[in-house]
């Protein structure tokens, strides 16, 4: 039996679950019932303990408000520090997918999304909503739906379009194929859709088809019929951001910018296209003699039917391609988080550490936000001696920092305080030269005087060292899976089959 989840959260008391199970789709809310743990008394026998050796219980809780009750109830009590992780969506996620996740991306629902609007007298503005959408179209694995008001001909089987009598008919038979099984999405993806096409969709829904009797029709765009919003603010401009629940919105513009490691000279679509040699490339209608996307609009609907086709059909090949959102399903069910927060860095860490933990009965504690008055340093950085030097030799090292952490057996529970008259690296240096260094081998010092225990590893460094032997492991099968390839290749050409 093989079960995964495609999205998880919490509202309330429960928690709602989209995914798979024996190929089939899981839609499940859940009256949870959390734990958390605190201080044992003297005589309790328990296997659960701290970072630091402290006996713990588990307490069981019949809601999410319980636990959250007794950890407000006990927060001010001194010598009582309840433990244990309160986000309670991952806490679900541990217990219910227990151990490795096997997925199959196959199964997984990826709907690439781009819409149109009226363009007559400058672009629309967002939070009003103020101009018609006049084109949306879907694409499931190369298989589209089309939506657009004035007739179309289509001479690809894989595409199907829906004529609709105006705006108002569009949008609702846009929400109605949505929200189909076939369609549905577990992710959705387009280029900027988190900051275009989502929030205009949402807003341009509720503008044209809000009635009294239904004020939020975008909800429907959720699969719960839950749509949340935030702000962000990016470079001083505040946007609002939509998330239909139960959905990952899966930007393909940041997951480019965060996985190709290369900068663009510009990231517009055609752009990203003609860099990635993509067999199609996106259609640029000033080539075609149009001196706007309005002009070739009024002029020219089927050719700018063709250009909002175009757009999905690029999101499919990059993906095709580069396989970035795999990669995002690949890191979120080893983290045993939900796709969104791999773009993040600290959520998947916390709940690595956390699960990682757990499976050894230690429980962490709870976050609590320190006053620091001095900033935190990261690298050392030696201050360089301006000149001519003789000798000089440049060092790559793989992975510096998480062998550092190994190397100096760096974590919280094996840190052991800081030495105030430690050596600097130049007297380090000096020392050595002159066989005047004394260190006795107790703890493992870091270059800037901190030190840790060495009689036993820190998780942190267990954790490192895992992730850093499962690289190599991977690194060598796929240097051995492409020279198996290219011996393919060459036994291909040489028998002239191609």
């Amino acid at each position: 039996m093989s079960e995964f989840y495609t999205n998880v959260f919490q509202r309330g008391n429960k928690i709602y679950l989209r995914g798979y199970k024996d190929g089939v789709v899981v839609r499940e809310k859940i009256d949870y019932k959390p734990y958390l743990f605190a201080p044992a008394g003297t005589e309790s026998m328990t296997p659960y303990r701290t970072l630091y050796g402290v006996p713990m219980v588990k307490r069981n809780f019949d809601t999410i408000q319980e636990a959250n009750k007794f950890l407000e109830t006990h927060s001010d009590i001194s010598n009582f520090h309840v433990h244990g992780l309160t986000d309670y969506k991952y806490l679900f996620i541990y217990d219910r997918f227990h151990g490795e996740i096997e997925y199959d991306p196959s199964l997984i629902n990826v709907i690439s999304l781009d819409i149109e609007t009226d363009s007559s007298d400058g672009w629309p503005d967002i939070d009003s909503a103020d101009k018609a959408i006049t084109a949306i179209t879907l694409s499931r694995r190369g298989v589209k739906k089309v939506f657009g008001v004035f007739p179309y001909k289509t001479t690809d089987d894989n595409v199907e379009y829906i004529h609709c009598i105006d705006e108002h008919t569009l949008l609702t038979n846009f929400l109605q194929v949505w929200r189909t099984g076939h369609f549905m999405p577990d992710i959705v993806t387009g280029w900027n859709i988190e900051f275009f096409d989502i929030p205009y969709l949402v807003n341009r829904i509720n503008r044209i088809l809000g009635t009294n009797d239904c004020e939020n029709p975008a909800k429907y765009l959720s699969p719960w019929n839950l749509l949340t919003e935030k702000q962000i603010e990016i470079r001083g401009k505040t946007h609002t951001v939509f998330n239909p629940l139960g959905i990952s919105v899966l930007d393909y513009y940041p997951l480019y910018k965060k996985f190709k490691f290369e900068t663009q000279e510009s990231y517009r679509l055609e752009n990203i296209a003609q860099v990635e040699n993509l067999p199609i490339k996106k259609l640029d209608y000033k080539a075609q003699g149009y001196t706007s996307l309005d002009d070739m609009y009024k002029r020219n609907f089927q050719l700018f039917i063709d250009y909002n086709i175009q757009d999905t059909t690029v999101i499919d090949l990059l993906e095709e391609k580069l396989k970035f959102i795999e990669q995002v399903m690949a890191l979120a069910y080893d983290a045993k988080v939900n796709y969104n927060d791999t773009l993040a860095t600290v959520k998947p860490w916390d709940i690595i550490i956390h699960n990682y933990l757990l499976d050894r009965a230690i429980v962490i504690p709870q976050f609590k936000r320190g006053n620091f008055s001095q900033n935190l340093a990261g690298g050392y950085v030696k201050e360089p001696k301006i000149g001519m030097s003789k000798w000089v030799v440049s060092f790559d090292l793989t992975s510096s920092y998480p062998n550092q952490i190994i190397q100096y057996n760096i974590s919280p529970e094996t840190f052991r305080g800081r030495e105030q008259k430690f050596k600097n690296i130049d007297d380090l240096i000096i020392a050595m030269r002159e066989n005047n260094l004394s260190i006795d081998g107790k703890y493992a010092f870091a270059a800037n005087g901190t030190k840790y225990d060495k009689d036993r590893q820190g998780f942190l460094p267990s954790i490192m060292k895992k992730m850093l032997d499962d690289r190599a492991k991977y690194k060598t099968l796929m240097l051995e899976s492409k020279k198996h390839l290219e011996k393919l290749e060459d036994e291909i050409k040489r028998r002239g089959l191609i």
